[in-house]
């Protein structure tokens, strides 16, 4: 019996250390995939800004004491070539939390924004490579978006008076839709727009995996790993995220043209 209590406890030994063995090197695998994630992760953004810099008008380092002038400045000039152009435009005030849409400078509708976020990208910029991006009017082009940009019904004539009164008397159900749409802007970034009644819903719908940051979160992420396991850096597209109530984000949608000018102050 001895003996055989005693080849249970090396068996026993033998799986605990198979089990510890595959357990740290599972454990490094992850960290070596984590490493790498993390450093074409970060080298794509620090790619992204050296474009930036070399797109931008001038090498002259600027006083970080001037750059809200020249936001200033980036923000008036190109509302001024906006309202040059017989279309419609989309302003974007961040930092006074609205968004409109204009017409040769006047302002047509006007949203409060309820909640927005940057990516870091825009936090780093300097004042030659802010200016060089929202110095002029960004030009969008290419819609993405929840629900149909340009819908149109068709209703089919009653064939008699009794058919008439029931459409008169039938009542219209409202269908509750997660509205969000996504604009690619001509500077390599997007403006996304998601339509909500509260931030507390738009925290709920990404909770449940229904709300637009959710489902562009998922995306961002599979791409990336794509990316990665074939130890290629990762596509990195800077975005600002904008919330505003449903029916306001709707509308601006169906109005706005789908090669808009848009101007946008940080």
């Amino acid at each position: 019996m001895k003996k055989s209590g005693e080849d249970f406890d090396s068996l026993f030994e033998k799986k605990y250390s198979g089990l510890k063995i595959f357990v740290i090197f599972f454990c490094l695998i992850l960290l070596a995939f984590t490493s790498v994630y993390t450093y074409l992760s970060i080298k794509a953004v620090r790619d992204r800004m050296d474009l930036a810099k070399t797109q931008a008008t001038s090498d002259t380092s600027v006083d970080p004491t001037l750059i809200d002038l020249m936001k200033d400045k980036a923000w008036v000039e190109s509302r001024l070539k906006m309202a040059s152009r017989d279309s419609i435009g989309l302003s974007i005030d961040l930092g006074q939390h609205t968004i409109q849409m204009e017409l040769k400078g006047v302002v047509v509708m006007k949203s409060r924004i309820r909640d927005y976020s940057t990516s870091g990208f825009f936090k780093r910029m300097d004042g030659n490579v802010y200016f060089a991006m929202f110095g002029s009017p960004l030009t969008i082009q290419k819609f993405e978006s929840s629900i149909e940009k340009n819908p149109f019904k068709i209703v089919q004539a009653p064939k008699s008076a009794e058919e008439a009164e029931n459409a008169v008397s039938k009542k219209d159900s409202v269908i509750k839709e997660n509205v969000f749409w996504t604009v690619k802007l001509d500077r390599d970034f997007e403006l996304n727009i998601q339509g909500i009644d509260s931030v507390s819903e738009s925290q709920s719908k990404y909770k449940l995996g229904k709300g637009f940051e959710f489902k562009r979160d998922l995306k961002n992420i599979v791409n990336s790993f794509e990316h990665i396991l074939k130890f290629k850096k990762p596509t990195y597209t800077p975005e600002i995220l904008i919330s505003i109530p449903e029916n306001e984000a709707k509308a601006i949608l169906r109005a706005l043209p789908r090669n808009a000018l848009v101007t946008i102050r940080i």
